[in-house]
């Protein structure tokens, strides 16, 4: 997948996160009608620039916008 795409679908989540605050990878790509495979990649986009936290929580990858907490682990 081009970087450009990754970059804008990063874009795409970044402002649903800001919405919702958290929410599982694959509802949040059901949400924005795109795979989860690039809205896992975008989230990894957005994790690099340490934008979002990333959490299993009972068997499910959940997303954060890093503001929900005053601080992040890995």
């Amino acid at each position: 997948m081009d970087k450009k795409i990754v970059g804008a679908n990063a874009g795409v989540v970044w402002h649903a996160l800001n919405e919702v605050k958290e929410i599982s990878i694959s509802e949040l790509a059901r949400k924005l009608n795109m795979s989860v495979e690039s809205t896992a990649l975008a989230i990894g986009w957005l994790a690099r620039e340490n934008k979002v936290c990333i959490q299993n929580r009972n068997g499910s990858i959940e997303v954060f916008d890093e503001s929900h907490f005053p601080f992040c682990f890995g």
